[in-house]
């Protein structure tokens, strides 16, 4: 055989094996229903996305995103500033990109309610936030037609739910379907969850 051959002979093994690969699995989470999604986070905020941009971490060994919200409406118990900062892995800056199956994907101008954790202080001394859940802590406000708003849940792919059956085996979730909210019933349940209302 001469080296051509044996050259297109190791490339067509190579395909195969790729094509015979089994496909990237998902990032797994436990459902989080939409009480419990108040309950868990440190801070509910609805808002305006400003801006979103790509940085190398402190120790520059890996990309994340920066994610500023300017805050509407602000349903902590504790005060916080007019922006929150929401810090987290993946992003592309140039010819380089980090993609983490599940994480939320935000774009400036959006307007979202979401559902946080406080991680610290960044590196400028501001505090970050993750979300949630991953991307369950994150609904786009929508306009409705004929007026109003809902809050509706998008779950992106590289994410897939799991929940416990009557049995307590822990197995996907595979009819996952987005949840939608009227806007001003969302926000009454979260502040009831929370213990801002009484019922």
């Amino acid at each position: 055989m001469n080296v051509a051959r044996r050259n297109w002979s190791r490339v067509a093994a190579l395909l195969l094996a790729c094509a015979s690969a089994p496909p990237a699995r998902a990032s797994v989470v436990m459902a989080l229903p939409f009480d419990e999604l108040a309950a868990q986070a440190n801070r509910v905020v609805l808002g305006n996305v400003e801006s979103v941009q790509a940085r190398w971490s402190a120790d520059g060994k890996r990309i994340e995103t920066v994610v500023e919200i300017a805050v509407e409406v602000d349903l902590s118990n504790a005060s916080g500033g007019a922006t929150v900062r929401i810090v987290q892995p993946g992003g592309t800056i140039g010819d380089v990109g980090l993609w983490v199956g599940g994480m939320p994907e935000f774009r400036q101008g959006e307007r979202v309610l979401l559902f946080l954790r406080v991680l610290g202080p960044d590196i400028d001394g501001q505090t970050k936030h993750s979300v949630v859940g991953m991307a369950q802590g994150k609904f786009e406000v929508l306009p409705r037609i004929g007026g109003g708003f809902d809050v509706v849940q998008r779950i992106p792919m590289g994410l897939a739910l799991a929940e416990a059956d009557a049995d307590g085996v822990i197995r996907p979730n595979e009819q996952f379907r987005p949840l939608v909210l009227d806007l001003d019933d969302a926000l009454a349940r979260i502040r009831l969850v929370r213990g801002e209302v009484t019922p």
